[in-house]
């Protein structure tokens, strides 16, 4: 079979093997994340990014932006925009992340921070098809960037100079590159790819080679040498050069994702220098694995065709009757799995294993699950488009149960509100008892009138005033005797001791007089902190007596006020989510619909080399000479 006459798929896989199609894993191209920097300084931030580094990144933006919203960032504003830009970035909200990451280029911000918002501002543009403005973003980048950030800007860099068609700057870009080699290894191939489409297979054989050769310590490497390979194979049997392209495809595992593909090829690279019989070995191998393999339904056709080839006619026609049997079978499945998918159970099928408590940045779906509309789903997973599309269903799905639970919340709110007012009720009058009973201002004018006593004594200096109980006795009685009218006329002796007591009694008041004044000044300060103490909280129970109600009615009002916000973004959120799902259901039945097609363009290639089959036979027949005529009387 001349190479134009390859089946379908052939071409088909050699434009799927030369796409767009690898990049490093998603974790890789983590942007947005804080940096090491000065310690936490705002209990808000910090409680941000203990949300953000647990994966809870909802949370994480819902509560950035309550806090800076109450202005309560004044320590960590540049590194709060950033972040905040960076959660809308990987939520594809684009728009706004340009937005923050623009204002923070004119807000005047250190050097550090504006060389991060340029670097973040061309991701944008370059997740947005920007790739010029990606590039002048990039380029204003002059500090050095943080480790985590300054390893993704040659990436961005060259990825945004190939989809501009600048392959030879970004081959020398490449060429320069100081970072991890596993992002080294995914950017030499999809340059290696772009060159193979525009025609330039030298310089792209260059790339994919070293592609294909490099030691692959990870499971991720691994699939990518094989598809390198696979595309540099296939790169070298368009150019009719199956004596390079068989070499290559043998580097490919006989059991990784691209080993049908490496088997396909290999098998035309032989049967293309005329080797059908060599040819045979890798299709046969094929043709016994899974039928769902593009690959494989290929080489249900090229195996009878090198049977034909090798005039071995009647095995040819067996195979490619059951190749018609097969083609007719999975035919059947697809219709069945269109109709299934049109009744919008896929999205939610692929979804129902997902684990919600993984982060939007790590999140992809690897495997779908069983169903007999998902198993044809591989290659749409691959699709960038489709897990874009599947990660929106899921932040509204996540949207929705967050909506749920405020919904729910707001009955606990109101059951809340309702308790509180009906204990409100039941303890105001004692309430207003205790407040009444509390004589704050009589404490006050004693308080006062102590201060008054102590002011005085300090004055005059009068020791009597600070004199304990037995001692103020004491003195009162021994100053009670003076003013006695019999006192003058006592015995001397009487009068000798009265003076002496007095005297020693005046003695020691003098002596412990500042002793006991600052005692006294000091219990003073404490009655005042005290009566202070005791006044504020009088206060506070008078404001809570009067505010109690009104606070209650204001958190009522506001409960009731966000109850039918959260009912329309529920309806908003559901039927975004519908909307989205919709367009995935579309894509898959395309999808579905493209494999369908395929299959019966197979049928058809199948059901006319059988046909053919029988022709030659017919005409061969026709063609045959007479067997000679039995001598008479002879047996028949």
């Amino acid at each position: 079979m001349p190479r134009s006459h390859w089946p379908a798929l052939a071409a088909l896989w050699l434009a799927a093997a030369t796409a767009f199609a690898a990049g490093p894993p998603p974790a890789a191209f983590e942007p947005g994340k804080p940096v090491a920097g000065p310690r936490v300084q705002d209990l808000y931030y910090g409680e941000v990014l203990f949300r953000f580094y647990q994966d809870d990144h909802f949370t994480a933006l819902t509560n950035l932006l309550a806090a800076r919203s109450a202005a309560r960032l004044p320590n960590h504003g540049p590194e709060a925009e950033l972040l905040l830009g960076g959660l809308y970035l990987h939520y594809g909200q684009h728009l706004r992340a340009e937005q923050i990451f623009a204002s923070l280029l004119e807000s005047g911000a250190s050097p550090a921070v504006r060389d991060r918002a340029w670097f973040y501002l061309g991701k944008v543009r370059y997740q947005r098809g920007l790739h010029e403005d990606a590039l002048a973003a990039f380029g204003k980048v002059q500090g050095e960037l943080p480790e985590a950030l300054a390893v993704q800007l040659p990436m961005l860099t060259a990825q945004s100079q190939m989809a501009l068609g600048r392959f030879d700057e970004a081959a020398k870009l490449l060429d320069r590159w100081k970072g991890p080699e596993a992002w080294l290894a995914y950017a030499r191939f999809n340059l290696g790819v772009a060159l193979v489409r525009l025609g330039r297979l030298p310089e792209a054989a260059r790339q994919l080679d070293r592609v294909g050769r490099m030691d692959a310590p990870t499971p991720e490497l691994r699939d990518l040498r094989d598809k390198a390979n696979v595309a540099l194979g296939y790169a070298y049997l368009q150019k009719s050069l199956d004596g390079e392209a068989a070499p290559v495809l043998a580097r490919v595992r006989l059991n990784g994702p691209s080993s049908t593909k490496a088997l396909l090829g290999a098998g035309w690279a032989a049967a293309e220098s005329g080797r059908f019989q060599e040819a045979l070995a890798p299709w046969l191998a094929l043709r016994d694995r899974d039928l769902l393999d593009s690959a494989v339904q290929e080489s249900l056709l090229a195996v009878p065709y090198a049977y034909g080839q090798l005039s071995a006619h009647d095995v040819a026609a067996g195979e490619y009757g059951a190749a018609l049997e097969a083609f007719d079978t999975e035919i059947g499945r697809l219709d069945d799995a269109i109709a299934k998918a049109r009744n919008g159970g896929l999205v939610p099928a692929l979804l129902k294993a997902d684990d919600p408590g993984i982060g939007r940045w790590y999140w992809q779906l690897d495997e779908v699950p069983d169903g007999p509309e998902a198993r044809y789903l591989y290659v749409l997973m691959a699709d960038h488009a489709f897990q874009e599309g599947l990660r929106n269903v899921r932040d509204l799905r996540a949207l929705g149960t967050h909506l749920d639970d405020w919904a729910t919340r707001l009955d606990a709110y109101r059951d809340m509100v309702d308790t509180r007012r009906a204990a409100y009720a039941r303890r105001k009058d004692a309430f207003e008892a205790g407040l009444g009973g509390a004589d704050i201002e009589g404490l006050a004018a004693r308080r006062d009138a102590l201060a008054a006593r102590l002011d005085a004594a300090r004055a005059g200096r009068d020791v009597a005033a600070l004199a304990t109980g037995p001692e103020r006795d004491a003195w009162l009685r021994l100053e009670a005797l003076e003013d006695d009218a019999g006192f003058a006329s006592a015995p001397a002796a009487e009068r000798d001791r009265h003076r002496l007591l007095k005297g020693v009694l005046l003695w020691d008041l003098d002596r412990d007089y500042k002793h006991r004044l600052w005692q006294q000044q000091r219990e003073l300060r404490t009655v005042n902190a005290a009566l202070e103490r005791a006044q504020r909280s009088h206060a506070r129970a008078a404001g809570a007596r009067d505010g109690v109600p009104a606070e209650l009615e204001a958190f009522a009002a506001r409960i009731e006020a966000v109850t039918p916000r959260i009912a329309a973004l529920r309806s908003a959120v559901d039927g975004a989510r519908l909307a989205q799902e919709g367009r995935l259901t579309n894509m898959a039945v395309a999808a579905l619909r493209d494999q369908r097609e395929r299959l019966s363009a197979y049928r058809v290639q199948a059901q006319f080399a059988l046909a053919t089959i029988y022709d030659r036979a017919a005409v061969a027949a026709r063609s045959a000479p007479a067997p000679p005529a039995s001598p008479a009387g002879s047996a028949p």
